[in-house]
């Protein structure tokens, strides 16, 4: 299924077939655009989703052996690990009752945590929980530049002057 949509004036075609998903983004020819993002978001994101060209067919090349087959079965190990570690933990949360409730949205971001450091780097979540907490804030800032309105020169108008650009709308400047 494809339909046409209308941002303003620029046409945007969305695919929703898996098949011509996966074709428009292995896509080697560079025909596929991403929207402009504001410049905040494209400083503090710099993976391959946020790349384009060159750069994009670079770092795909550099992390598909990552995830062949044979690799990924190499890991269930690890992935077995960190899970019966956490089925352990939360067996022992379990009250006198037979129950307890539990957040399972943090338990679920700290297991991949756990799964993503025991396969890349070989120690557990813990111990790289730092990075992880780094990586956390990042997104939050991500999503605070996504929500807000991005207006080129804005941040110019107010440097030098001292004035905020409210003022100067008072002002009649």
């Amino acid at each position: 299924m494809k339909s046409l949509v209308w941002v303003g004036t620029t046409p945007r075609v969305v695919v929703w077939e898996a098949e011509l998903v996966k074709e428009v983004l292995s896509n080697k020819f560079g025909h596929f655009q991403k929207p402009p993002v504001n410049p905040l978001i494209k400083l503090l994101t710099m993976g391959i989703s946020s790349l384009e060209g060159e750069s994009w067919v670079r770092r795909r090349r550099l992390i598909t052996p990552a995830f062949h087959l044979e690799k990924l079965k190499g890991m269930v190990p690890a992935f077995q690990t960190s899970c019966v570690e956490l089925i352990k933990r939360w067996e022992g949360l379990i009250g006198g009752d037979g129950s307890c409730e539990l957040d399972v949205w943090p338990e679920l971001q700290n297991l991949t945590g756990d799964v993503i450091s025991r396969t890349a780097f070989g120690s557990n979540y813990e111990e790289g929980k730092m990075i992880f907490q780094l990586q956390k804030e990042q997104v939050i800032l991500v999503l605070e530049a996504a929500r807000s309105v991005y207006v080129p020169g804005f941040r110019l108008a107010r440097e030098g002057k001292g004035r905020s650009p409210s003022d100067m709308w008072e002002e009649g400047a």
